[in-house]
């Protein structure tokens, strides 16, 4: 049983089952909303003044539990007196009997006469114990006494908690003495719809503006939202808060973009909550999360790194899981971009937990009001619109394509291409299905051959299937793509050497702007970089020879990437340097050895030895 209504009912049940001998426990994930489940829909359900409510945070014995009770006591009631002291009053204890029996003997005294008091009005004791998992203490201590409370003080006790990670901790314990404490346990999972309005509700909102914003954005988008979530099997109501709150922050910074660009704001979110779903929940070690956050990845390289493999041993595509399925999915909505959505802002915000302005520069820069194109992208506000709207957004989105020819980025095209065809074979569309291929593949020969496509390098790998109704254009953009990026990276890499050449006081800026380009790949000609390496002063080439060492670890791929073609630059400033010293000449080996080594350790073969120091 895991639906709210059903746990709802069982919680009704258990509290009108007269002499139960038993707890009940919730168990769910960690940040699924269980203690917003006890607050929102349970409380209600027991009585807001009725319930003692237990954090087991940090408690560790019998006397931090009987010390947590006998707090909530004081706090009840709403007479002068509270019911704590009231209790005592009209009681037979003494001042005697409490400091003989100590804060147990208050707690067990005022329990009885609180459940006494109860049961005149036809109720029950009733005590909520949260975050079992959070027990500092020996977890059979704690079951045994809340035991006690059931069996012997008649209570209706409620636990709370991830039983997965109490197993982890005490799970021999846990087993042997939940049997005789535990009478039922509940698995607590939200419906998407749950989880997201739970998630709304908790969202921290800089403003009144950006709530309502945030608020209408995710009505508007509520189906997509849900997909989302049941694609990946998330009911983590933590986990979208803290989306909803970091595009609260981003938003707030960037409100005209956001407001004119109403489709690119709930891809970035799609794309910013998949993210936090992959590093929170599937992918959360330091390593993963590292890999998966870096400024720039390879996808289906990050894919394999992340241990999904498509082929088997003998190359041939393996079936996935079904956990490996949703990281695929994770993957692939995490690094959907095109050339209005970015990485850079939203990596950023994740990894560092909040907002850092120099990180979003970039993030909105094309942004601008939402087409028509983009709406015919999302699949459930198209299959939700009438048939005269669907018509003209099709006839929009036909003609910017096919006609005027400004939609020059691969992957949107390839998306577009993909939705038509579905379209054509749904019977929504009248057009023949081989003549609008065909036409579209001349459309891309055209926007490469002059050289009016964007380039992008990010076009889904085909093992994830998303072109269906496209996989013979696709594989044709592939190819096209790689040597359209090839030429076009030539043309971009080299403005690093040339304005270097032109002003080496730009050093700085342009090693920021480079850091994952490979630069050292790029001439027929090796000389030509080393004469501009050559024109570095001392404090220039130590600082070159650092931000090398920085991309080791932080742009692996274009060290790789750059590292056969670099050895024509190796061979000649070995040649030139092996038997000069000095500054300027020990940073210029050092250059050598990163290019060759792709290491920052000095090698052997730059020392010799017969040289007296």
């Amino acid at each position: 049983m895991n639906s709210t209504t059903d746990i709802i009912k069982a919680v009704q049940t258990y509290i009108e089952t007269p002499d139960t001998k038993y707890a009940i426990m919730i168990d769910g994930e960690w940040g699924c909303g269980k203690t917003y489940f006890w607050k929102n829909t349970l409380l209600p359900v027991v009585g807001e003044s009725e319930a003692l409510y237990i954090s087991m945070f940090s408690l560790k014995d019998i006397k931090d539990i009987e010390n947590e009770i006998f707090k909530t006591l004081s706090f009840m009631g709403n007479d002068d007196d509270g019911v704590l002291k009231g209790m005592l009053n009209s009681g037979t204890a003494t001042i005697d009997d409490v400091r003989f029996g100590g804060i147990g003997f208050v707690v067990q005294f005022c329990l009885k006469k609180l459940k006494d008091k109860k049961l005149e009005t036809s109720k029950n004791l009733f005590i909520c114990f949260d975050d079992l998992e959070r027990w500092a203490g020996d977890i059979e201590v704690c079951l045994s006494y809340i035991n006690k409370l059931v069996e012997h003080d008649g209570a209706k006790c409620l636990i709370i908690g991830n039983a997965n990670e109490i197993e982890a901790k005490n799970k021999d314990k846990f087993n042997n003495t939940k049997e005789k404490t535990i009478g039922f346990k509940y698995k607590l999972t939200y419906l998407p719809e749950i989880t997201l309005n739970a998630a709304v509700n908790l969202g921290n909102y800089p403003s009144p503006d950006c709530k309502t914003y945030i608020e209408n954005l995710i009505s508007e988008n509520k189906i997509r939202i849900y997909d989302l979530l049941t694609s990946v099997k998330c009911s983590n109501i933590r986990t979208v808060s803290v989306g909803i709150h970091y595009l609260a922050i981003i938003y707030s910074n960037h409100k005209s973009k956001f407001e004119i660009s109403p489709a690119n704001a709930i891809s970035y979110f799609i794309s910013l909550l998949s993210t936090l779903i992959l590093v929170e929940h599937y992918k959360n070690s330091d390593e993963d999360r590292k890999a998966i956050l870096a400024p720039v990845n390879d996808v289906l390289e990050l894919t394999e790194k992340l241990g999904i493999n498509f082929l088997d041993g003998n190359k041939k595509i393996r079936k996935l899981s079904d956990e490996e399925k949703i990281i695929e999915y994770l993957i692939d909505a995490t690094f959907y971009q095109t050339g209005d959505i970015k990485l850079q802002g939203k990596f950023s915000i994740i990894s560092y937990g909040f907002y850092k302005s120099e990180d979003f520069e970039e993030e909105f820069t094309k942004w601008r009001k939402t087409e028509d194109y983009e709406y015919y992208l999302d699949t459930f506000k198209l299959l939700y619109m009438d048939d005269e709207e669907a018509e003209r957004i099709h006839q929009s989105t036909y003609k910017a394509m096919l006609e005027e020819k400004n939609i020059t980025d691969p992957y949107i095209l390839l998306s577009l291409t993909d939705r038509i065809l579905n379209n054509i074979k749904r019977g929504a569309i009248n057009l023949d299905f081989e003549v609008t291929k065909d036409g579209i593949k001349k459309l891309f020969k055209e926007l490469y051959e002059q050289k009016i496509m964007d380039n992008n390098k990010y076009i889904e790998p085909p093992y994830f299937e998303r072109f269906k109704y496209c996989n013979d254009i696709y594989s044709e953009v592939i190819e096209q793509n790689d040597k359209y990026n090839e030429s076009y990276n030539k043309i971009e890499i080299s403005k690093f050497w040339i304005k270097l050449k032109a002003n080496p006081d730009e050093l700085d800026e342009l090693m920021k702007k480079y850091k994952d380009y490979e630069i050292f790949s790029l001439y027929d000609n090796p000389e030509e970089i080393v004469d501009v390496i050559e024109t570095l002063n001392n404090e220039q080439l130590f600082e070159f020879t650092r931000w090398m060492g920085s991309r080791l670890d932080g742009s692996v791929g274009a060290v790789e990437k750059e590292h056969e073609r670099a050895q024509a630059i190796v061979e000649i400033l070995e040649e030139k340097y092996i038997n000069k010293f000095g500054v300027k000449a020990a940073h210029i080996k050092q250059i050598s050895r990163i290019l060759k080594n792709k290491s920052t350790n000095y090698a052997p073969e730059y020392i010799d030895e017969s040289k007296e120091i």
